[in-house]
This record gives C-alpha cells, structure tokens and sequence, in this order.
C-alpha cells in the first residue's frame, strides 16, 4: 500500500505514474470491448435465429478462448509487431467472443414468442421488432456476458506488458526483476480494483435493465 500512497507515483509528467498507467489500461479495454460488441452481438443475433448455426460458431469461439493469452501474443508478434495494440486487441477480442455470443443469444432465445408476434401484429418490420423488442428485452442478459467479458479483459490486458504495451501490469512486470514487492503488490490491487470497479457499474446496468424488463413484461 504504500507505493499506491506516494504522491510522486501520481506525477502526470511521468509515463509510468499510476494515473497515465491506468488511463493507458482503460483505453485498451476500452477498445476491446469495443470491437467485441460490434462483431460479437450481430453473430448472436443471427445464431438466435438460425439456431443450427450455434453449436458450430460456440464450439470455435470455445476452442479459440481455450489458446492460453501470452501463446497468442508471441505468434501474433512477427505479423503485428512487438509493442503493437493490435497484437493485444486481437486476441482479447477473440477471447469475448464465447461469452458474448452465448449471452446475446440465450437473451434472444430467452424471449416470449408472443411478444414477437405482437410486434408483428402492429405492423412492425424485422428491423423494427429487433430494436424495439428483441434487443432491448435481451440487454440484461447481454449486459450479463458484458460484465464476465469486461472484468476477463481487465485482468489479461495486464499481460500486454510483456509485448511491451503500457498497462497496470507494468507494475508487476516490471518489477519482478528488482523485485519489488510493494509495487507488485500496488500493480495488483490496482488491476482488481479496477476489474471490481468496472463489475459493480455494469451490475447496477444490469440491475436496472432487469427491472425494466419485469416492468414491461407485467404491462
């Protein structure tokens, strides 16, 4: 703890000071997420639909979440390049899949099909029924596979150290060399805070998109 309280640690002059480390960390997760929601929930989307099509697309994302992280960084390193956001993105990515795509469906499938057919009965067309019905009635379970996604990220984002990105983890990695076990202890704390930080907002999302929902089902 006592690293995390010296003020010179929090000098914004310095690259390596613990707020420009963390800003450095939020952007990269940032981005992750990012990119793993616009190529994650549309392929929910139409595996809900086309259901014969879930079993092969979870089973790939299954097995590509299964390749361990810094076994994913070295092979991406001679075609992205060492110290490259790309090499760190693309795996990151890869590994939100499962849970994306398995949550955007389950709250898809999870619908009364009566509903549905409500909307349709209004005249509504199929893009209409999607964003007016579909995906807002599927968002708690959506922002459920967000959380477990977000709080992954965090935690393997630190690892992009070694590929020679800034991240909190610079202050485990870094470290270990002299052994500095204060700073380590800092760079851990500092990385599970932010993980918890990151859960508890997207639960009290979740929360409130749940009670949005019960509200609209009894109306």
């Amino acid at each position: 703890m006592h690293y995390i309280l010296q003020p010179n640690n929090y000098n914004l002059s310095d690259p390596g000071s613990i707020p420009n480390l963390f800003i450095a960390h939020l952007q990269l997760v940032g981005i992750v997420m990012l990119i793993s929601l616009i190529i994650a929930i549309p392929i929910g989307i139409l595996v809900a639909r086309y259901r014969q099509l879930y079993f092969p697309v979870v089973s790939i994302s299954g097995l590509l979440y299964t390749i361990p992280s810094l076994a994913a960084f070295a092979f991406l390193i001679p075609i992205t390049g060492f110290g490259s956001s790309t090499t760190a993105i693309i795996p990151l990515v890869i590994y939100n899949q499962l849970v994306l795509i398995r949550n955007t469906a389950t709250g898809i499938n999870g619908i009364d099909p009566l509903l549905i057919e409500v909307g349709r009965a209004m005249g509504m067309k199929p893009y209409q029924v999607l964003f007016r019905i579909t995906l807002p009635l599927a968002l708690p379970a959506i922002v459920a596979g967000i959380r477990i996604a977000t709080v992954t990220t965090v935690g393997i984002a630190a690892l992009a150290s070694f590929i020679g990105l800034t991240t909190l983890g610079d202050l485990i990695f870094q470290n270990l060399a002299v052994y500095d076990p204060d700073a380590i202890a800092a760079g851990a704390i500092l990385i599970a805070a932010f993980a918890i930080l990151a859960d508890l907002l997207l639960l009290a999302l979740q929360i409130g998109l749940s009670r949005g929902r019960s509200a609209l089902s009894v109306a």
